[in-house]
């Protein structure tokens, strides 16, 4: 589990055990999506994920399609439709800020006092759904000038949830975390990772370079790092988000490079080469 304040996560447990929807917002790679899992799991709850960047088609991704069985036509019911309906179940709305205007429409009355949605889909005369008491609302966002395909949350839906940020961990805390899943020595062993990360996260907070490694770029080449020379995962996967066609993001990649180097990172790797 990513470290997070225990007040903070205390009260944003509370809040969505009492029927308030929330929304965690952070950076990418922070562990939005993973916090959510966590609280279902504290919980006890059943975590059903809504992947929002892939709404749009909203009535056909939220609601449900028609398709064609034995000559009949059917219609199937989307995931969170069903999970609507089922008793102890809290939905992630991952990704909140990637959803499509229609998408955001259908989830108005479902996420304020109504706590229903009509769906003319549906057969028979009875086409309102009505949302379980028991069923929970959780949703992630990247927010901030970084997240270019993002959009901004309609007000009136931001005003359906109460907001919570999760910052990234410092390296200290990161540390923890890996000593935790992978031991001591290879808690050890990343320390020099680490010192770049908190670099990358204290030259983007100074506006030198336009975006930061994440908490998640180092968790995934932690097993990298026992195999391969620190320099050589620095230059073909962890810094390569910072290689695009721009000057300037190349120059990011240079002050990392850079600060890498006074870290002796390039000279162990010539002398092991």
């Amino acid at each position: 589990m990513f470290v997070i304040d225990e007040t903070k996560k205390a009260m944003l447990q509370t809040l969505v055990e009492s029927g308030k929807n929330c929304l965690v917002t952070g950076a990418t790679g922070a562990g939005k999506t993973t916090l959510c899992f966590h609280l279902a799991e504290e919980m006890g709850m059943t975590p059903v994920v809504i992947n929002c960047g892939g709404t749009q088609d909203a009535r056909s991704s939220l609601f449900g399609y028609f398709s064609l069985k034995d000559g009949n036509t059917l219609f199937e019911k989307a995931d969170f439709l069903k999970a609507l309906s089922t008793p102890n179940t809290l939905i992630i709305l991952d990704e909140l800020s990637r959803a499509s205007d229609d998408a955001y429409n259908l989830l108005f009355p479902i996420l304020d006092f109504r706590r229903d949605v009509r769906v003319d889909e549906l057969e028979g005369d009875d086409k309102v759904i009505s949302i379980d008491p028991s069923v929970r609302f959780i949703a992630t966002a990247n927010i901030g000038i970084e997240y270019s395909s993002t959009r901004s949350i309609d007000r009136a839906l931001q005003d359906r949830f109460i907001s919570f940020n999760l910052p990234y961990l410092a390296g200290k805390d990161l540390k923890k975390y890996i000593r935790s899943i992978h031991g001591s020595e290879v808690a050890k062993e990343s320390g020099t990772l680490l010192k770049l990360y908190d670099y990358s996260h204290k030259m983007f907070g100074q506006g030198k370079i336009s975006t930061r490694i994440s908490t998640r770029a180092v968790l995934d080449v932690i097993p990298l790092t026992t195999k391969f020379k620190l320099g050589e995962v620095l230059d073909y996967v962890v810094l390569s988000i910072f290689e695009q066609d721009s000057s300037s993001i190349v120059n990011d990649a240079n002050i990392l490079r850079e600060f890498a180097d006074s870290l002796g990172v390039y000279a162990k790797t010539e002398e092991n080469g």
